[in-house]
């Protein structure tokens, strides 16, 4: 048998999840300008990430806005 990182406990697992309960509920009272502007920067990201790994193709490239 693998010996490798420890299963997480139940306590941590909870924990994890209601953070994740919180960060949504936050997300869904988010206006949808600030939606927007946050789902831009998240693209700008993924592109950096992708772009230095190879070429994109051309529909891959995020457009060049601002919310």
């Amino acid at each position: 048998m693998a010996t490798g990182r420890p299963r997480p406990t139940p306590e941590l697992l909870e924990r994890l999840r209601a953070g994740k309960r919180e960060l949504h509920a936050e997300q869904r009272d988010l206006s949808l300008p600030e939606k927007v502007r946050q789902l831009l920067a998240l693209q700008k990201i993924d592109y950096a990430i992708r772009s230095a790994r190879g070429e994109l193709e051309p529909w891959q490239v995020p457009w060049d806005i601002e919310p």
